[in-house]
């Protein structure tokens, strides 16, 4: 997969941490220089499970790392079943995020970022997704030659939103949050549907 791919499923993951964080600044409001740090703990968490979510499917995964040339009907077989279960796990994600999105009056909790054990705790609830998605890359990548491209677009979109949504929070400027959820699951899906069919 290419750095391009990967910037586009950061941006994709990233936008749970723009609602969120917008929504624990307008109740919480925090110093620019604080919200970085704050912002830059979520992104390292979501890394950190994008990295043990492709370990463990790599794991999991059908296709063994090297492919016996006599068997192809059974590779062809393992590769399709790990492809399936990679668009099943990204579709999952994306109905997630739709199922959230639609709940009428839906509103972001306001967690009191100021403290590190709460920013800690809210990072890695924002990564259940991203260890899901983390989850079905590795049924497609190995971990080794892709940790550096998968998790460095990831730790820098994810604290550049984070930020943005505390900026934005702490100027009590409007976010809607649906929009761009609906964004973030266009983002998803592309991203399965062309890594499951055209490679």
């Amino acid at each position: 997969m290419s750095i391009i791919e990967f910037i586009i499923l950061s941006i994709a993951l990233s936008f749970e941490a723009l609602i969120v964080m917008h929504g624990c600044a307008l109740k919480n409001p925090i110093r620019l220089t604080k919200g970085l740090a704050e912002a830059f703990c979520i992104a390292a968490v979501n890394a950190l499970l994008l990295i043990a979510g492709i370990w463990l499917g790599n794991l999991l995964r059908f296709t063994p790392d090297t492919l016996d040339p006599s068997a192809s009907s059974t590779n062809s077989l393992l590769t399709d079943t790990d492809n399936l279960v990679y668009l099943g796990l990204l579709i999952l994600v994306a109905v997630r995020l739709l199922f959230r999105s639609g709940k009428k009056g839906r509103q972001v909790q306001p967690y009191d970022i100021r403290r590190f054990s709460t920013t800690l705790l809210l990072g890695v609830a924002i990564g259940i997704n991203t260890l899901i998605v983390g989850l079905a890359l590795g049924f497609r990548i190995p971990l080794g030659e892709n940790i550096w491209r998968a998790t460095v677009p990831l730790l820098v979109v994810m604290t550049l939103f984070a930020l943005l949504g505390l900026m934005l929070g702490r100027q009590q400027k409007e976010l809607r949050a649906r929009r761009y959820t609906l964004f973030a699951v266009l983002f998803l899906l592309a991203f399965a549907l062309k890594g499951a069919f055209w490679g």
